[in-house]
């Protein structure tokens, strides 16, 4: 009976499928005792990326713990970290792309693995950056492949359009601002997930008649889209093993308002409170006791104050063509610096090419001291992508760009940008990490750790296999138990098929021109 009153609620909506914050304090304890002392291993597995999430956003200004009560700017997250395990410094992969974070939290694998470098991929010809949108751009097996037949539920987690999830919403946009996303996405989309679309979004325009439907979601709307999505998902009959979900609306503050800004503790609080919305959600429909959740960052934002273009040098020293007919276009290149952010990757032609490019680029560094050249030796150690043959470091305050004209040095458009190397910012480019609930030990604090390990440790939770070999190793301090994995199996369809990149970039269609301003 039970059972089918938590369905009918989640067809209903948020009233009836979110619990208040007065119905979580209360009905909560016993729940969080089950996760926390519970025998075994969890049936499911929780996992929530925030963009920019840090560990002082849920830490007290001292770096410890926050007591009941004690005023945080995430509140909801630091009960659970005071419970469960932090972990302060994770380091993303390079070059702090959130995109090449993501996949690297799904699969174990740096950057040189998975083969997803960067938000955007440079086609051959270097006048297109396209989306990594497309699953078979990810090589190697990620977690939702290890998991077909348990249950995978997938909202807004890049690269995972055309993955084989049961139930997904991928992380893609079009490129007319016109457009609505709802009609984009449709197609991408699980139908039930689709329809629970459709209906939440009916709900938020009926309240405003005026409002033209094609501006829904806001980015706020989006993330909270996403979560009552999920508390549908937990008060139907449906139980995947596997939730994936991608929290962004900090990422644009974090640009335009700028790290450290209230508009971003704002948008954190609002994250905080959807955080507790879920786990209100799972503990009415009496699934938290058995449940592991890790909510952590996936890059790490800095204030910036300049821009640097170092593509400006190369197209003046003639390394670079432009199209007269764009301001950013490219006709031809010999080599070319494509920006990740604080970071940028230069890919040349021939060695010939790069050995100019990086004279040039050095001597502007040397000159502007706004940013370092980054040896391929150096990438290469830190699994960043193997086709660069060097990369770019941006200095504190600095941002790198992508443009072809204009001077090479000007203020910066944005006031935070995400991007740096953790080899060379050690503590600018790390995120934070909770894990709590079942299976997870209980007020554990780890200083330093790499979010290449997190997918191996999800998957020793779940009892999943990932390819052999992977770059992480499974947190095992972390665990209070452990599941072996199945002996080895047949792969994915399409895992290790050394498809043809340029004609699967080719099959996407869309993208944006080289140069445009991220």
């Amino acid at each position: 009976m039970r059972a089918l009153c938590l369905i009918a609620c989640g067809l209903v909506g948020l009233s009836c499928a979110t619990p208040t914050l007065e119905d979580q304090r209360t009905i909560s304890s016993e729940s969080r005792s089950g996760a926390l002392r519970g025998a075994g291993t969890p049936r499911r597995v929780v996992v929530i990326t925030v963009a920019g999430l840090e560990s002082a956003d849920f830490l007290d200004p001292w770096g410890h713990v926050a007591a009941e009560g004690e005023s945080v700017r995430m509140p909801q997250l630091a009960g659970l970290a005071r419970e469960g395990v932090i972990g302060v410094h994770a380091r993303p992969p390079l070059p702090g792309s959130s995109y090449a974070s993501h996949a690297t939290l799904a699969t174990g694998k740096r950057p040189s693995g998975h083969g997803v470098v960067a938000d955007t991929a440079l086609d051959q010809d270097g006048n297109r950056s396209l989306p990594y949108w497309d699953n078979r751009l990810m090589k190697g097996m990620a977690l939702w492949d290890a998991a077909i037949g348990r249950g995978v539920l997938a909202l807004g987690w890049p690269t995972t359009a055309g993955a084989r999830i049961e139930l997904v919403v991928p992380d893609a946009l079009p490129d007319d601002p016109a457009a609505g996303w709802l009609d984009f996405i449709g197609p991408l989309t699980s139908p039930l997930l689709r329809r629970e679309l459709e209906s939440i979004s009916q709900q938020t325009l009926s309240a405003d008649k005026q409002r033209d439907p094609r501006t829904w979601p806001s980015a706020t709307e989006r993330d909270a889209a996403f979560i009552e999505l999920a508390c549908r998902v937990a008060a139907s009959e449906r139980d995947p093993a596997l939730w994936l979900i991608r929290l962004t609306r900090t990422a644009s503050l974090q640009q335009s308002a700028g790290y450290g800004s209230v508009e971003v503790d704002a948008a954190l609080a609002r994250v905080d409170h959807q955080i507790g919305r879920l786990i209100g959600c799972l503990d009415a429909a009496g699934q938290l006791a058995d449940s592991a959740v890790f909510v952590l960052g996936d890059v790490a934002y800095r204030p910036v104050h300049s821009r640097v273009d170092p593509n400006v040098a190369l197209v003046r020293e003639g390394l670079i063509g432009r199209d007269p007919r764009s301001s950013t276009g490219v006709r031809s290149w010999l080599a070319v610096s494509r920006s990740s952010g604080r970071s940028a990757y230069v890919y040349a032609r021939d060695a010939d090419s790069a050995l100019a490019a990086r004279e040039i680029l050095e001597a502007e560094a040397l000159r502007t001291s706004a940013f370092e050249v980054v040896s391929a030796a150096e990438l290469a150690e830190t699994g960043a992508d193997p086709q660069a043959w060097f990369g770019l470091a941006a200095r504190p305050g600095y941002l790198l760009g992508n443009r072809l004209i204009g001077p090479l040095l000007s203020p910066a458009e944005v006031r935070g940008s995400a991007g740096g190397l953790a080899s060379r910012e050690i503590d600018g480019s790390v995120v934070g990490l909770v894990a709590w609930g079942r299976g997870i030990r209980t007020r554990v604090r780890i200083q330093s750790l790499d979010l290449v390990d997190i997918a191996p440790t999800i998957a020793t939770l779940l009892g999943l296999r990932l390819d052999d070999p992977i770059d992480g190793d499974p947190l095992v301090g972390i665990l209070r138990a452990a599941v072996p994995p199945p002996p080895p199996g047949p792969k994915r369809l399409g895992v290790g098929r050394g498809e043809d990149v340029e004609r699967t970039l080719r099959e996407l269609g869309g993208g944006r021109e080289l140069g445009r301003d991220r």
